[in-house]
């Protein structure tokens, strides 16, 4: 039923626009350059699980990464960082998800466009 009232709306309106996710990740580890470029690619993950279709031609998906440097990484753990790339994607996911789940609809010269809650209802707002 979802997607008969997209094809609707789609078929009322201009051609849709394009898609991109932007997501920063932030953590207070102390992270080289190196590590940090490896966040954000683990984190963009996170964008593959929550957006379908993801990494499109016409898709401008980034995600940015920085570190405070004020936690230091576990040195006797060779592996710590394992645990911040893991937590970045699935952040990013969250984040995503609450976004969509919260988002209203969007009225503007391409034409109107609903959101998650109208196509799907039951959707609940966060405070």
């Amino acid at each position: 039923a979802a997607g008969r009232r997209l094809a609707e709306v789609a078929a009322r309106n201009a051609p849709p626009p394009l898609n991109t996710t932007l997501a920063v990740v932030a953590t207070d580890a102390d992270l080289s350059k190196a590590q940090a470029q490896k966040l954000a690619g683990t984190a963009h993950d996170g964008i593959a699980r929550a957006v379908r279709p993801v990494h499109l031609l016409s898709d401008g998906d980034t995600v940015f990464a920085l570190a405070t440097g004020e936690r230091p990484l576990d040195a006797g753990q060779p592996l710590a960082l394992n645990e911040v790339l893991a937590a970045g994607a699935d952040m990013v996911t969250r984040a995503i998800v609450r976004a969509v789940r919260a988002a209203d609809p969007v009225v503007g010269p391409g034409g109107a466009w609903p959101s998650y809650g109208e196509l799907y209802g039951g959707v609940r707002r966060e405070g």
